[in-house]
């Protein structure tokens, strides 16, 4: 495995350097889908992780939602705050909050792993102005995206639900620089999201000048963003190219599923797994999104700017902990 992942980093650097001006396109446009739907979606998140996944948190949720969490999902009510984050605020958010509340409220690991093949997915900032308004110039396309992806978390929450129950070890708590600096923990979570995704554009970018159009499968599998560029310029019907984009964002993509592994490092995750889970999540995805287009036009969602709402969303979650701790018998 050291000598795969020593080769694989031979390639990957020889092949930045035969192509370096479009690598660096590819880092700067990835940089640039960071800092205007990624980064405010995800910080105000990250930064109330600690209020949102700790012991009160923990106590609140089982009480409000554990009776219906466990017969859905097989998961406590402690789990309901990683699930709301991952549908609000995207990978690798998501998968954060899953590993923290696991680790915080005595969740086994089949439990988290069973939240970490679910939850992946991206933000409504993104699918809704990036792909819905950026590429298919329809905020109301990129909700049809959007209530897939949901439908096809929860779906998938509820057919692995007995799925790694023999893996009944503790998860380790979260590292103490995350309980006694959680903003700049947030801070630094929210540059390395920036680093994964500089790194898979700037590869993108120098796959595409290397191979030209053969390319196009790869950068799909690579970098949904970039795939998703390459979806829309196909020559096919609109209702085709958005169920081939629901199967796009369904799956990930690598650099979601590295910066989402990265987040479960020592929690016995395996990446075959992971990616395994990606491919029914693909096929999912696609026919919610068939399913919507066979029903008709569905009420469309607005387009918000990011920040707001992540951080509206995150207030809310916290409402019910801050209760508990000023009621103690809430």
């Amino acid at each position: 495995m050291r000598i795969f992942k020593w080769i694989a980093g031979l390639a990957l650097a020889g092949l930045l350097l035969a192509r370096p001006g479009e690598a660096s396109a590819g880092a700067l446009a990835a940089a640039e889908r960071w800092r205007v739907a990624v980064a405010p979606a995800i910080f105000p998140f990250l930064a109330l992780l600690p209020l949102l996944t700790g012991d009160e948190a923990a106590a609140v949720y089982r009480r409000l939602l554990g009776g219906w969490m466990d017969r859905l999902f097989g998961l406590p009510g402690a789990a309901a705050p990683a699930l709301v984050i991952g549908m609000i605020a995207g990978s690798p958010a998501g998968t954060m909050a899953a590993r923290r509340v696991a680790g915080r409220s005595g969740m086994t690991r089949g439990q988290l792993h069973r939240l970490a093949a679910a939850l992946p997915g991206f933000s409504p900032a993104f699918l809704l102005g990036g792909v819905g308004a950026g590429l298919l110039g329809s905020a109301a396309r990129g909700a049809v995206l959007l209530r897939a992806q949901v439908l096809t978390q929860l779906t998938l929450l509820a057919l692995l639900r007995r799925a790694w129950r023999n893996r009944s070890e503790p998860v380790p708590p979260p590292g103490e620089a995350e309980e006694s600096q959680p903003v700049r923990a947030a801070a630094l979570a929210v540059v390395g999201v920036c680093g994964w995704m500089a790194l898979f554009g700037a590869l993108a970018g120098a796959a595409r000048s290397l191979a030209g159009p053969a390319a196009d499968a790869l950068l799909c599998l690579m970098d949904v963003p970039s795939g998703a560029g390459t979806v829309c310029a196909l020559p096919l019907p609109g209702e085709a190219r958005l169920v081939l984009l629901a199967a796009l964002c369904g799956s990930g993509g690598a650099c979601v599923g590295m910066q989402n592994l990265s987040a479960l490092k020592g929690c016995g995750m395996r990446p075959a797994e992971y990616f395994a889970a990606r491919l029914p999540a693909a096929a999912l995805c696609a026919g919610f999104t068939a399913l919507q287009l066979r029903l008709g036009d569905l009420p469309p969602l607005p387009l918000r700017p990011p920040l707001p709402v992540s951080a509206l969303a995150a207030a809310a979650l916290a409402c019910p902990v801050l209760v508990k701790m000023r009621k103690p018998n809430f």
